[in-house]
């Protein structure tokens, strides 16, 4: 029998609790204005839930409601809007007013082995379970937040979240998360006490860049705050591939004791050695950059660290900048392509720590002159613990970014299982799924020989 389509239970929109939050209007800074014009950043959640349609509307929807309106209160940018400041032609802020809204849908499907897994997944499949975030017409305005929360009767449910980068990046969006879930599982019943507020910080005159770097970032583009809401490719799939701490070990061996044959120092973290391996891969499974071209690799920097005083974690808001790098694709396919990428994306992570934002006026001019080039991406991060978010059903069973599938990036994020580990997400064909495989677990078994 052919599977049901999903059906909707509720569509309904989830404000902070009146009179809470009074009208306020925060400006967006050079990191935040860099994302006007990106899709929306869309996530899912995956969770183990072993009770019926009805269970679930009585017993847990009022309490995930219920908790994402005080969350809100806490985060409120996220119900307001995105809007061209009053009286400016290239000024944005983020405004809110009472009875702003996240828009709020729940769904029911029977389509859960096709979605729940490690398995290659069609995009087509999972978009189903995205939220979409749309522009208002009528006042130009763009919503910040939607959320899905697609339910599989006694199987599972996932929370969907599609979110406007502009408001913030992962740091701060994880961070929501992790609040409302934690006011969602402290509960039983369907009224939650509300908790201390959480303590987030709006303030941007935290960030240090002068007007003139503003200018660069936005250069007077027109703003369609683009969504990117086109028909998903049937063709293409979203496929994971776990590094645990005892593959990350393997590869840190292996670039240590080519740098010390070499006597060269290298940079040999997590996420050097990381985006060096799937990096390779990506490059021999694309295989349509001739050997003699160069090869790109775009990734966030965090800048918290390195303003002065540095950005406290409770910052809400952008704060990363781009990493640039480039490299020869015969080094990469070559026996010491590894440790040639490793090489080049430290140099650059070097090179972001000393500089820090001092040539961030060319960001915007550098990353469009390789956007054709089709970088291999990144989207996400090991350090966001986006595993620690536990609705009361336990830790998520599973965490994808679906939004790779509008850049072709690689979704990062922590190991579900241990601590150290990282799991990637790729969009490929089933032929290239098929050939990253391959690469992947020769690849380790090669690495393996080399650390011996």
């Amino acid at each position: 029998m052919a599977p049901s389509p999903p059906k909707i239970i509720e569509s309904c929109q989830v404000s902070p609790p009146a009179g809470s939050v009074p009208e306020t209007s925060i400006p967006l800074t050079f990191f935040d204005v860099r994302w006007l014009n990106f899709a929306p950043v869309e996530r899912l959640f995956f969770y183990s839930f072993q009770h019926s349609t009805s269970h679930f509307t009585s017993s847990c929807l009022p309490a995930l409601k219920s908790s994402l309106s005080l969350a809100l209160q806490s985060f409120f940018p996220l119900a307001g809007n995105i809007r061209l400041a009053p009286e400016t032609t290239n000024k944005y802020e983020i405004h809110y007013v009472d009875c702003d809204y996240v828009l709020f849908t729940v769904v029911k499907s029977d389509q859960y082995d096709e979605l729940f897994g490690d398995h290659p997944r069609e995009i087509s499949k999972l978009k189903e379970l995205v939220p979409r975030l749309s522009k208002n017409e009528s006042d130009e305005r763009q919503p910040v937040l939607a959320i899905q929360v697609t339910l599989f009767p006694y199987h599972g449910l996932v929370i969907g979240t599609s979110v406007h980068h502009s408001a913030c990046d992962g740091s701060g969006f994880v961070n929501f998360m992790c609040t409302w879930a934690t006011i969602c599982c402290t509960s039983n019943s369907k009224v939650i006490l509300a908790p201390t507020p959480v303590r987030v910080e709006f303030d941007r005159s935290i960030i240090h860049v002068p007007d003139s770097i503003y200018a660069t970032a936005f250069h007077g583009t027109p703003t369609n705050f683009n969504l990117n809401n086109s028909q998903p490719n049937h063709q293409m799939f979203i496929a994971s591939y776990k590094l645990n701490r005892e593959r990350i070990q393997l590869l840190r061996q292996v670039l240590l004791h080519e740098a010390e044959k070499r006597n060269v120092t290298v940079r040999c973290s997590t996420v050097v050695v990381t985006y060096a391996f799937v990096w390779v891969g990506y490059v021999k499974v694309k295989s349509i950059i001739s050997e003699n071209e160069d090869a790109y690799c775009l990734f966030a920097i965090d800048h918290r660290q390195w303003f002065q005083p540095p950005v406290p974690e409770s910052y809400f808001g952008n704060c990363i900048g781009p990493g640039i790098v480039r490299a020869k694709v015969k080094d990469l396919v070559g026996p010491n392509g590894f440790f040639q990428a490793c090489q080049a994306i430290g140099k650059v992570f070097d090179e972001a720590k000393s500089v820090g934002i001092q040539n961030a006026k060319d960001w915007r001019k550098a990353v469009l002159e390789i956007v054709s080039k089709k970088p291999f991406g990144s989207s996400g991060s090991h350090r966001l613990k986006v595993y620690n978010i536990d609705f009361g059903w336990g830790k998520p069973l599973k965490v994808d970014i679906v939004s790779i599938s509008y850049s072709g990036a690689m979704a990062v994020a922590q190991s579900r299982e241990e601590e150290g580990g990282v799991e990637i997400g790729l969009y490929f064909t089933q032929r290239e799924t098929d050939m990253f495989t391959n690469y992947f677990e020769e690849g380790l078994r090669y690495m393996s020989t080399l650390s011996n």
